[in-house]
């Protein structure tokens, strides 16, 4: 009991106030816990930014499980093909982009190339290499372009939930497959994309 006290004083003390008879610690206590969170900035199997089923494509639907993002629709399009998709920002930055299936109507996938967010090995884009990625997280890869530069795409199989996207290093050739590409290209390659799949319904 008397640890406990001593560390509600503590904490009380770092707020600017103390504990008195009053009850005034239970209202310092009760303003604590009424303190907004921040978005959630994570993605990996399990989901992205608090979305982790196939939820309608609606901005209702998005806020009510991305809270604490900005969402908004923006027009997107996939080798021509023009579809709505949904944004996540924060800080005035675009965090996650959400795309959905095929008929429009359920969220198809969702990723992110900002630096804010965080792969669930505390990957972040721009910084983490292949050469650090987890063995198992990795298992399987395809080769793949990054806005026009040859890269690969990896993980835990071919129908994996979460994809981790790499661009191999500047001056590097296209490999015909990636078991192609040369060891120390792998080392080297730079995380620039996460992505998350939704579960089929």
């Amino acid at each position: 009991m008397r640890l406990a006290a001593v560390v509600l004083a503590l904490a009380l003390a770092a707020c600017g106030q103390a504990p008195n008879a009053g009850g005034e610690s239970q209202s310092a206590d009760a303003t604590s816990a009424a303190a907004p969170a921040g978005p959630n900035k994570l993605i990996g199997p399990q989901g992205a930014g608090g979305v982790t089923t196939a939820l309608p494509m609606d901005i209702a639907a998005i806020r009510a499980a991305a809270q604490h993002f900005v969402v908004a629709e923006v027009a997107d399009q996939v080798e021509g093909d023009p579809f709505t998709a949904i944004t996540l920002s924060a800080g005035n930055e675009e965090v996650f982009r959400i795309s959905p299936t095929a008929d429009r109507t359920k969220v198809h996938s969702i990723v992110t190339r900002s630096s804010q967010a965080r792969g669930p090995a505390g990957e972040v884009i721009g910084q983490a290499r292949f050469a650090t990625a987890p063995v198992d997280q990795v298992a399987f890869c395809l080769t793949e372009y990054d806005e026009g530069a040859p890269g690969f795409a990896c993980s835990t199989a071919q129908d994996g939930q979460f994809w981790r996207v790499y661009r191999l290093p500047e001056g590097a050739a296209a490999a015909a497959s990636f078991e192609q590409i040369e060891p120390d290209l792998l080392h080297d390659a730079l995380l620039v994309e996460m992505r998350w799949i939704a579960p089929r319904a």
